[in-house]
């Protein structure tokens, strides 16, 4: 039973890893080549957009978009292990 939830828990840091340098290669792209160089690949607006967005969103709820914000990042920082 150990061994399965090891091999899930690792299969999910793996994607959240790839997730996380897809986000990178997007902003870095969005970067040299602007927004519209994109296509249908990107969401509307962009990466950065899209991350200015979910930053404004977390400060305007106070509290709790701070808390979101740190469970968020522990999230990330777990995948790191």
């Amino acid at each position: 039973m150990g061994n399965i939830i090891g091999t899930v828990k690792g299969a999910v840091a793996g994607l959240t890893g790839v997730a996380i340098c897809l986000i990178t290669l997007g902003v870095v792209m969005e970067l040299l080549l602007g927004t519209k160089a994109h296509g249908s690949f990107m969401a509307e607006g962009g990466v950065v957009k899209g991350i200015t967005g979910l930053v404004e969103q977390l400060g305007t709820a106070g509290l709790t978009g701070l808390i979101s914000a740190v469970v968020i990042l522990g999230i990330i920082k777990s995948t790191d292990d």
